[in-house]
């Protein structure tokens, strides 16, 4: 992944903790900038006091309106002109709903629209690509996951229902997406998922702003990369004039290396720009091979059981074919020459956690152990027993 960049130019830097905004106008987004999943109705991370409505029958409040908790719903007082919503307790890239009625009736709504709306701001409509509002529909009581064309930026969701089946129709639901932090990163329209144009967000305006390539370069990059995933480094920062229709944001970054975030940055303060009036910052990202691989418990730093960092965890590698070919490329990923020796057997103790790799057939050319070819298709069966290791030349 990718964090576009930061930039110098103007006649003064000024240190601040976070980009200068001005009113843009949001700009109409179908993808977000991290793992869409359920919001927290059925597990209850959304408490009751969160989830109101316009009226409730008596027996069927509000917070029945969980999905597959319970069999009643939300039932309003009357069927028209009602509401069901819920604060998601902070802002969030909102990528659906799945809606629900009264399991085993015929007690549902058929069409609805759907509202959303930051702190302070209106309520602003769900809509197409277009910009024309949805009428979303269910065609029965079952579970329905609907996909909103256009991803809004939110803090409240509500639900209108505008036709149905019954009088007593019940509405439960689930709301989709995933939070989104002031300052927040996301690298768009790269060849892959570690590069792109670098957009950052803004809380208080609830929008998203490119950044100015004016004097981005690579040290402004890194800390981009660095904040997308904390094993990352940046091997290129560039420019882009590809179309996008967010404003500028950042102007004349100046990163001095040692920001957890980009926008912790210094940069130039001035109101935002229309995207027409600048170039906008990119980058291409990699992985930092020094941080995937370490070594752990041996008595100095240059020898130890093997581990790498895959799909958010560390753990170990099966000695199953370990040879001195593998262990040349972990040593040299560790900045040391080359290999000593290749151990097998827990070697250096056994590792706790998973076994991430078995039958590793490096050649001994490769620039990382997660190139080398190993048995991809299935777990690794080994026990911590045989975790490999090595012992690495020492100048």
């Amino acid at each position: 992944m990718m964090t576009p960049p930061y930039i110098l130019a103007a006649l003064v830097v000024i240190v601040l903790t976070g980009p200068c905004y001005g009113n843009p106008a949001p700009a109409r987004r179908t993808s977000v900038p991290c793992v869409s999943g359920p919001l927290g109705m059925e597990s209850g991370a959304i408490p009751d006091a969160s989830i109101t409505a316009s009226s409730s029958w008596s027996g069927y409040p509000p917070s029945n309106a969980r999905l597959n908790v319970g069999t009643e719903g939300w039932l309003p007082s009357t069927p028209a002109n009602q509401w069901i919503q819920v604060d998601l307790g902070g802002h969030v890239a909102v990528t659906g709903i799945v809606i629900q009625g009264k399991p085993g009736s015929d007690w549902h709504v058929t069409s609805f629209t759907v509202q959303t709306r930051v702190n302070g701001s209106d309520w602003q409509d769900v809509v197409d690509t277009n910009g024309t509002a949805v009428r979303f529909r269910a065609e029965s009581e079952e579970s329905k996951n609907l996909t909103f064309p256009v991803v809004p930026m939110a803090r409240y969701l509500r639900i209108l229902p505008q036709t149905w089946t019954h009088q007593y129709y019940r509405v439960k639901f689930e709301v989709l997406g995933c939070p989104v932090s002031n300052g927040m990163l996301w690298l768009v329209d790269g060849d892959d998922a570690l590069s792109g144009r670098v957009e950052i967000y803004h809380e208080s305006t609830a929008t998203w702003g490119a950044v100015s390539s004016n004097g981005w370069d690579l040290s402004d990059a890194n800390i981009a990369c660095r904040q997308h995933h904390p094993f990352l480094e940046a091997v290129q920062a560039g420019a882009s004039s590809a179309g996008t229709d967010l404003p500028i944001v950042m102007n004349g970054v100046a990163c001095r290396g040692t920001e957890n975030r980009l926008v912790d940055c210094p940069f130039v303060c001035n109101e935002y720009q229309p995207r027409s009036s600048s170039r906008v910052a990119t980058v291409v990202c990699r992985p930092d091979v020094t941080k995937i691989v370490r070594l752990a418990g041996g008595s100095v730093n240059h020898r130890g059981r093997v581990e790498v960092y895959r799909n958010n965890t560390w753990g170990s590698i099966c000695d199953n074919d370990w040879d001195i070919n593998d262990a040349a490329v972990v040593c040299r990923m560790l900045g040391f020459p080359g290999a000593e020796a290749a151990k097998s057997g827990a070697y250096f103790g056994q590792g706790s956690g998973p076994v991430h790799m078995d039958g590793v057939a490096c050649t001994g050319s490769e620039g990382s152990i997660l190139d080398c070819p190993s048995s991809c298709w299935e777990e690794p069966q080994c026990s911590h027993s045989q975790d490999a290791g090595v012992i690495c030349e020492w100048d």
